[in-house]
């Protein structure tokens, strides 16, 4: 049985869209990642995407990882691994956190010589306060996601995507969703796409 990966923050001042793009500009010029930036209105607030992809040889395959700032969560950016594959397949707790704290905690201490802060990766800061998936919910989301073809979805891959709407009682949060969608091989853009669908159809769900 796979082990609960923890959520991975980091506490900034000031905008977190410009930390964002600092951190790019920093992955850019270590000439180790390659950057794509997204922003997302799912709803009433919008989120900022950035991703880094590693360019260089690694033990886990199509490697990297993105920053996550949402504008209704001020002063936190979210950090979420990602990997096509993982050595070993599915990464336990340890591996996914040296995983972030190599990538993601290098980058991040050439941030803080370069700009004089003291930022750092905290790990598990959501777990106090997780979301709480009923075991309905669950079945839902993996009847969806492990039978999807991540690709491109077909007609009754939409089915049961819709059903994980209309069946549940539980909204999933944004960052749950998506993260359950990329382990279960759906791309982080594509992925990014069905959570601003899945937003929007509980809103409709939620004016019945």
């Amino acid at each position: 049985m796979a082990e609960v990966l923890p959520d991975i923050d980091i506490g900034v001042r000031g905008e977190a869209t410009e930390f964002l793009e600092q951190m790019a500009e920093l992955g850019k010029n270590s000439g180790k990642f390659k950057i794509d930036r997204h922003r997302i209105h799912p709803g009433p607030h919008r989120y900022d995407i950035v991703n880094f992809r590693l360019t260089v040889e690694c033990i886990h395959e199509d490697h990297g990882f993105q920053l996550i700032a949402y504008e209704d969560r001020p002063g936190r950016v979210s950090v979420e691994l990602q990997a096509a594959r993982w050595s070993p397949d599915p990464p336990t707790k340890a591996i996914y956190v040296e995983a972030a704290q190599g990538l993601v905690g290098d980058l991040l201490r050439q941030y803080n010589r370069q700009f004089g802060a003291r930022y750092r990766l905290r790990v598990g800061v959501r777990q106090a306060k997780a979301f709480a998936m009923s075991e309905r919910t669950t079945t839902l989301l993996k009847r969806f996601a492990m039978l999807a073809n991540t690709s491109s979805l077909h007609f009754y891959d939409w089915q049961r995507f819709y059903a994980l709407v209309r069946e549940s009682r539980q909204e999933i949060p944004d960052y749950l969703f998506r993260s359950h969608l990329t382990k279960a091989g759906f791309s982080s853009q594509r992925a990014a796409e069905l959570a601003e669908i899945y937003t929007h159809l509980w809103a409709f769900k939620k004016l019945r």
